[in-house]
């Protein structure tokens, strides 16, 4: 770091004047960071063509503010608001890391901004509510749960950006604007529920815009998350909220076509999920699968905690065990004799609490990503043995979370086909952005009544493997009748 910052101070005098050293510093940061250190402190720094997008979303203001920095890093976001900011503006900004403090240091020299550089922990630095505008890029790593005090109360969190957000919300003044580079999985997912519920009592959601790759935007860290620019501000929530969807780092927002909502239009069930899309007209009417009587759980078998169990030939008394992969196009099958996954477990798995009971459910994988042809992968299982499913497969049944209770068949069907749509695909799109196809979101899944969901099973019996367009076609028909 010491010759990148000799570096540094030789292209000043090449850079007077413009913002090329402000990148030239953070591109030379980025190349000089090791890989433990990065994992460390989980430092991907914001390029110079974001940092713009996230500035540009600031209202204009033609009087000095007040700016905070909160996870500096070499103080591009910093340097980017304060240029854009009136004359007179103040500049606080707070890393971890000395070295990249004392490069931020350099930056708002640079840029001639009257500034503060505090090389601390962002979540326990003391930040007085006083600040116009906040800009960050936290870190994205998951912790162990930890409660922030806020002037609202205690605000539970188990990601460091829900973490640095919550600190940046609690640093602005009544009315001032925040902006943040983070990944989406906060709006939906039960993990960030109580996070979720707190930032919409203090803040107003004034823009949502989500990237369309899950690569482009921090192309030369090699991030692959979906990631999103949030602008909220501290006051009462505005009547509506500019939703920009598949947004590309180099799109100028100013000019960007965008949609503004309702923000209950938005929100989706008792924990709130947000949603970036106002809710398809051929679901408005359905409820949800935990209205209907259904319910999703997660397999039971952990198999790293129960390799004892595991056998990868059939004994006496054995049961089927289910993996991903056994779960395929519409209907699971067992044994799957090309996969390295043990296919049974022994009779001790009665002990673990893992089995479950002879009949019909809905496999769906809680793994997928936005570049899969489909988020939601269902497939029909129907066992007449007790069986056990891996902890990486939902499975629907028409129990409580306590007590599985099977479906009957030709209801599994339905739920499969239905679950196979692309309306299912696209309401999942809109209300999930981690790779997780988290059960506590499927249960707000909008899904046909029983009688519905019968038609569609006779429709589409599951051994003819029907397209994806005889499924929509079928489903779609079903619904318009539903909504005449």
């Amino acid at each position: 770091m010491t010759n990148l910052m000799n570096a540094v101070l030789q292209l000043k005098v090449q850079y007077i004047g413009s913002m090329g050293l402000v990148a030239e510093i953070r591109d030379a940061a980025l190349a000089a960071l090791s890989v433990d250190r990065k994992t460390e402190f989980e430092q991907y720094l914001t390029p110079e063509n974001v940092a713009r997008q996230a500035v540009s979303l600031f209202t204009p203001d033609a009087n000095p503010v007040r700016i905070l920095d909160l996870g500096a890093g070499t103080g591009i976001l910093g340097a980017e608001t304060a240029v854009s900011s009136a004359q007179g503006s103040s500049l606080t900004a707070v890393e971890i890391d000395g070295q990249l403090a004392a490069l931020a240091d350099q930056t708002f020299e640079h840029v001639g901004v009257t500034h503060q550089v505090v090389c601390g922990d962002a979540l326990s630095v003391l930040l007085e509510p006083v600040f116009d505008r906040v800009i960050l890029n936290p870190p994205y790593k998951k912790i162990t749960p930890i409660s922030l005090a806020t002037e609202s109360g205690y605000v539970p969190v188990s990601n460091l950006y829900a973490a640095f957000l919550v600190r940046a919300v609690c640093a602005l003044r009544p009315g001032g604007e925040c902006v943040a580079i983070i990944p989406r999985s906060w709006m939906n997912g039960e993990y960030f529920a109580p996070f979720r519920k707190w930032l919409f009592s203090v803040c107003s959601i004034d823009v949502i815009a989500v990237y369309g790759s899950r690569q482009d935007h921090f192309k030369d860290s090699s991030v692959l998350q979906e990631i999103m620019l949030l602008k909220v501000s501290k006051r009462r929530q505005c009547s509506v909220v500019s939703v920009y969807n598949g947004i590309a780092p180099l799109d100028d927002l100013r000019n960007k076509g965008h949609r503004d909502a309702i923000l209950d239009d938005l929100l989706v069930g008792s924990s709130r999920i947000l949603r970036i899309q106002v809710q398809d007209a051929l679901l408005a009417s359905l409820p949800t699968l935990a209205e209907s009587g259904l319910w999703v759980s997660t397999g039971k078998l952990v198999w790293f905690r129960n390799r004892d169990i595991l056998l990868d030939r059939p004994a006496r008394d054995a049961l089927p065990l289910y993996w991903p992969d056994n779960a395929g196009l519409l209907e699971a099958s067992h044994p799957l004799m090309s996969s390295r996954r043990e296919q049974w477990v022994d009779e001790k798995a009665y002990g673990r609490h893992v089995v479950l009971p002879v009949g019909s459910y809905c496999l769906v994988n809680r793994f997928s990503s936005k570049e899969q042809a489909r988020r939601v992968m269902p497939s029909l299982l129907s066992s007449t043995v007790p069986f056990v499913v891996d902890n990486k497969l939902n499975y629907v049944h028409q129990g409580t979370s306590r007590n599985t209770i099977p479906l009957d068949r030709e209801l599994a069907v339905g739920v499969t086909m239905w679950m196979s749509s692309s309306l299912v695909d696209a309401w999942y799109r809109q209300v999930s952005g981690s790779t997780q196809v988290n059960a506590t979101d499927l249960r707000e899944l909008p899904i046909p009544p029983r009688h519905a969901l019968l038609e569609i099973a006779r429709c589409l019996p599951v051994k003819d493997k029907p397209s994806h367009e005889n499924v929509d076609r079928v489903i779609t028909t079903v619904l318009e009748r539903l909504n005449r």
